[in-house]
């Protein structure tokens, strides 16, 4: 299985629910062509669990 992953900022290519990946993490749903958010106010790399 391929992951999709993305960093914040850069436009979201699948609607759907997001993890932020490292240490300390949290979900997101985010719709497509909508921007990748920021986590912490950092950028962050997100990985996409489920397809919406």
């Amino acid at each position: 299985m391929n992951e999709t992953i993305i960093e914040s900022g850069n436009t979201c290519p699948i609607s759907g629910i997001w993890k932020v990946t490292g240490t300390y993490t949290t979900t997101a749903a985010v719709s497509e062509n909508s921007k990748m958010p920021l986590y912490g106010g950092v950028k962050v790399q997100w990985i996409l669990l489920y397809k919406c």
